[in-house]
């Protein structure tokens, strides 16, 4: 006899150098419109109550691959923050659980949460995984767009 276990794996992110970490731009509160993963990019929409706001869609973001981190996450750097937010929640982890469910990739934010985003400015240096991009990430490419909350590499 068998288990098929499978845990789905989700992009995580570290807000490493951005000025809204240091209190220069914003962190807000965005009730999520659909399931959203930490390192994911989306916008601020439309005031729902004090201190919320609801998710939008982003329209202009533009970056660029810096490099890659020592626990194989790339480093991007933002050449235009346009109207694009960062999403990073710390999971809340149990230390109880297997070493296989402390794993953030296996956490999302979902549909109805309320997450934090973080402002971003020109400059900013943020870490994601290889699944917050459309595309393949490598050192020097540059990301011209936001499609579907990843950020899309420029060929």
């Amino acid at each position: 006899m068998a288990i098929n276990y499978t845990i789905a794996q989700h992009a995580t992110a570290y807000p490493s150098k951005l000025l809204a970490s240091q209190g220069g731009k914003h962190i807000y509160n965005i009730k999520l419109t659909s399931d959203t993963d930490n390192g994911n990019l989306i916008a601020k929409g439309a005031w729902d109550s004090f201190d919320l706001y609801t998710e939008g869609a982003v329209t202009t973001f533009g970056g660029i691959v810096v490099d890659q981190a020592a626990n194989g996450n790339w480093y991007v750097e933002v050449t235009d923050p346009g109207d694009a937010l960062l999403v990073y929640t710390t999971p809340l982890i149990a230390e109880e659980y297997s070493n296989n469910f402390k794993k953030e990739s296996n956490f999302y934010n979902k549909t109805g949460d309320t997450a934090r985003a973080y402002e971003l400015a020109k400059g900013d240096i943020f870490e994601v995984s290889a699944l917050a991009f459309s595309g393949t990430a490598e050192k020097g490419k540059t990301i011209s767009t936001v499609t579907s909350k990843k950020m899309v590499i420029a060929d």
